[in-house]
């Protein structure tokens, strides 16, 4: 009976090891790697990048752009967000139609985007900056401030 306790034990100690690496992973926005001659490189996790695309091209474009990278969002015919990393987004940087890939919003360049591509943009770009809210982190009864109502009344 001691020897299933001690192998039970040794076993949650895996598991809560196991968790622990595979949380920490999930949150580090870089992983590392080791190369054959043992250095340690930085791996870039994919980033949203907006992709505009020639309307003329805009569907042949389309297709070979879902066979390297997952869309995320698409604004047909030539906006489309994607989950890329530094090399696919290479990648689809050299497909035929592509006019541009950004990873920021594309400032001071003639895309000629109509007020509803714009709109799309913007939206994405305002999905990046940070949040202020009135009162964040602010304790419920903090002066100046309404608590939320009572459950019930």
């Amino acid at each position: 009976m001691r020897k299933a306790s001690v192998v039970l034990a040794v076993l949650s100690v895996v598991v809560l090891v196991s968790v622990t690496a595979c949380s920490h992973d999930a949150t580090n926005p870089q992983r590392g790697g080791t190369s054959e001659d043992g250095e340690t490189s930085m791996v870039e996790t994919p980033r949203e990048h907006l992709v505009v695309l020639a309307s003329e091209r805009a569907e042949a474009a389309l297709a070979d752009i879902e066979a390297v990278a997952p869309v995320t969002q698409l604004l047909r015919p030539r906006l489309l967000l994607v989950l890329a990393d530094p090399g696919v987004r290479e990648n689809i940087r050299r497909i035929p139609g592509v006019l541009g890939v950004y990873g920021t919003a594309p400032d001071g360049e003639p895309l000629a985007l109509s007020p509803k591509e714009q709109l799309f943009v913007d939206a994405w770009v305002a999905r990046h900056a940070p949040k202020t809210r009135p009162g964040e982190g602010s304790n419920w009864d903090t002066p100046g401030f309404e608590p939320p109502d009572v459950p019930g009344r």
